[in-house]
């Protein structure tokens, strides 16, 4: 900071990296409110999502590119990671990549100009210390791996930013947010008992910081307002998760199962007295954000992949490896003995798959096609009759040449092979036989693919693609 901002002149260009997330979405909003000019960054690694903020995208592992945009702000604000520990261990080497290269990159480029740095961290860096109420000054020892990737996050901070920084560690967040998680305890117990009006403790006894998603935003704008430096711990309420279902159902009137494996060891109380000391108020409870999430729209579909991190961290793992392979055919056979036949593929695997449909056109002369997919991959499969299946190999999604190759099989229940469709390819089929009946396996929802669903005519690559030859 300069010296004027230090006199009390607010800064007014504020950069939040991650700022597409759960929290950075509703930070954005509230920071909008201050008389500050905000912006996002962001490397949209979630497609899935549809952002309603606007944003810079630019990832935080492309130090060139994001030294450029850091140099034109005041303060950073960094939320830049893949949070959650079963989301990190999806793909460790990309967590390691974003939340601690990422954070490295940051650390040296707001060292070199001068720029002020509010991080967040997180609480699980204390790791399990039941019975104990754990202070800033407290060695943390995180038992799990994303909270390996935050301790490491805050050692980077630490050593590189000298004292131009802010490290906030959050208890775990919940409450309404534009970005919505119902993967956070809070969150998914409130929408369960909406949805089910039962929830399922796992242990109960651990205790745990929580905090909600509106305090957080506030505690980031105190910082800045105050200048503060060092290590603050955010949280609102310590809370056994028996105690937690417990306020669940004195709102919702829920049936609460007790289940004594637990799956998260983690257990923990922090003490916020240190940012209370100066002068934070703690204004909201888990009580006002469970009332708000039983009434949210969101929250009777709160299952959808979108509302998890685990989930969409699991989509883009998918799209990376499937958009790695090439269109090809995967062969199969018949076994015949005096039982009957057997139609296989010994070779195709269901990687990926999460849905099939099956097609029976009425008439043999309708075609269906193209559609085009920018994440989705199909494999296709012609369980009886034969087909015309066509591929084409997208350049530009939005609008392709009109002079790609054009991929023609021909499949068949009497030589049974399985077709592989990757990602950013339009395909298509005719059937030949009236009783055709196709099989598709795809890598997407259908939420998923409802946004991923891209068309052209039946003869934009010509029609002699579906034309059978006489001979």
């Amino acid at each position: 900071m300069n010296k004027k901002q230090t006199e009390g002149t607010m800064p007014n260009k504020i950069l939040i990296l991650g700022g597409l997330g759960y929290i950075g979405s509703i930070l954005y909003e509230i920071m909008k409110k201050e008389e500050w000019e905000v912006d996002i960054v962001d490397n949209h690694l979630y497609k899935d999502l549809h952002p309603l903020n606007p944003f810079i995208e630019a990832d935080t592992r492309n130090k060139d590119q994001i030294e450029k945009i850091i140099k034109n702000y005041d303060i950073i604000v960094n939320l830049a990671a893949i949070v959650g520990d079963p989301a990190c261990l999806i793909d460790t080497n990309l967590s390691i990549d974003i939340n601690c290269i990422g954070t490295r990159n940051i650390a040296e480029i707001c060292k070199k100009l001068k720029k002020f740095v509010v991080h967040i961290s997180t609480c699980s860096i204390y790791g399990s210390e039941p019975n104990v109420i754990v202070k800033e000054e407290d060695e943390g020892f995180p038992i799990d791996f994303y909270g390996q990737t935050k301790y490491t996050q805050e050692r980077l901070i630490r050593e590189i930013c000298d004292d131009n920084h802010c490290i906030l560690r959050l208890g775990t967040a919940y409450g309404l947010s534009p970005r919505m998680r119902y993967d956070l305890v809070v969150n998914t117990f409130a929408a369960r008992a909406a949805r089910f009006n039962k929830i399922t403790v796992f242990g109960g006894e651990q205790e745990r910081p929580f905090v909600h998603i509106r305090d957080i935003s506030r505690a980031i704008i105190h910082v800045i307002k105050n200048n503060l430096r060092g290590i603050y711990n955010v949280k609102g309420e310590n809370i056994s998760l028996l105690k937690l279902g417990e306020i669940i159902r004195e709102i919702t009137n829920c049936e609460i199962e007790i289940n004594r494996n637990i799956v998260d060891k983690r257990s923990y109380m922090v003490d916020s007295s240190k940012i209370i000391n100066t002068g934070f108020e703690f204004k909201y409870t888990v009580k006002d954000a469970v009332k708000e999430i039983i009434k949210s729209p969101t929250v009777l579909d709160f299952h959808k992949g979108i509302y998890s991190n685990l989930k969409l961290a699991e989509r883009v793992n998918i799209s990376r490896t499937i958009g790695k392979k090439d269109l090809r055919l995967i062969e199969g056979g018949i076994a015949v003995d005096d039982r009957g036949n057997l139609n296989f593929a010994n070779d195709f695997n269901f990687y990926g798959v999460k849905r099939f449909y099956q097609v029976q056109n009425f008439s043999i002369n309708t075609i269906r096609a193209f559609h085009g997919h920018l994440n989705e991959a199909k494999y296709v499969y012609v369980a009886k009759g034969s087909a015309i299946v066509a591929a084409v190999k997208l350049d530009n999604i939005e609008s392709p040449s009109k002079h790609l190759k054009i991929n023609r099989f021909i499949l068949s229940d009497k030589n049974p092979q399985v077709l592989f469709i990757p990602p950013k390819y339009a395909n298509g089929f005719r059937a030949l036989d009236s009783d055709t009946r196709i099989i598709f396996f795809s890598t997407s929802s259908l939420e998923e693919s409802k946004g991923d669903d891209y068309r052209y005519p039946i003869d934009y690559w010509g029609d002699e693609v579906w034309k059978v030859e006489n001979r």
